[in-house]
């Protein structure tokens, strides 16, 4: 008899909640090949100096290590957290490698791309365009409200649907929709600024 994988990952869920270490196991062994596609996506320029593997890596340490506390509330939720703490460590290691290499002709009002909020969000067809749209998109998002930057991350860079980021959030699903829109204006509104093009739906 075949097993729906989603039925499946409940089972694991409710395993890992009540504690059990190969449920956690099982988890992450389905979830890794999506976790390493989408460092590598987010390495961008790092990936000459940093392995995707050793991000993946970290994060799955860190999981590990709280197993005892984390809530295993359910497959978005899991999947945030994954992608958001992988994403997270992605920022601290351009943050490093560009402590002592700031160009001061890319440096606008005292930030540089590098260690922003979303100097991580380039694609790579972005960067076979050159990096300096990137750069004015990671400025654009940094320039957004908390709330904003985090509804960009969890709909557009990790793709959760709307209903869950909606419960993440504390927000109904209109009021994410709402947020996400002015989000995007924002951003629009800023590199218009900028005298540059606005970005594809895969900027993000």
């Amino acid at each position: 008899m075949n097993v729906d994988p989603t039925d499946a990952e409940d089972t694991w869920f409710a395993a890992a909640s009540a504690g059990d270490p190969d449920a956690l196991d099982r988890l992450l062994a389905h979830y890794l090949p999506q976790l390493h596609a989408f460092v590598r996506s987010r390495l961008g320029n790092l990936r000459q100096r940093e392995e995707s593997g050793d991000v993946v890596q970290s994060v799955c340490r860190q999981l590990v290590a709280s197993r005892q506390t984390f809530e295993f509330r359910g497959e978005a939720p899991f999947r945030a957290w994954l992608f958001t703490t992988a994403l997270n460590k992605i920022r601290e290691k351009h943050r490093f490698h560009h402590l002592d290499k700031r160009d001061p002709g890319r440096v606008a009002h005292g930030l540089d791309p590098n260690d922003l909020p979303g100097a991580d969000l380039a694609t790579p067809s972005q960067e076979a365009a050159g990096n300096e749209l990137a750069d004015h998109l990671a400025l654009a998002v940094a320039s957004l409200p908390a709330e904003q930057r985090e509804v960009i991350t969890l709909v557009r860079t990790v793709g959760l649907p709307h209903r869950v980021v909606a419960e993440m959030m504390g927000r109904s699903e209109g009021a994410v929709r709402q947020l996400l829109g002015r989000a995007l204006t924002g951003v629009a509104a800023e590199l218009r600024r900028r005298g540059l093009p606005l970005p594809g739906d895969d900027a993000f």
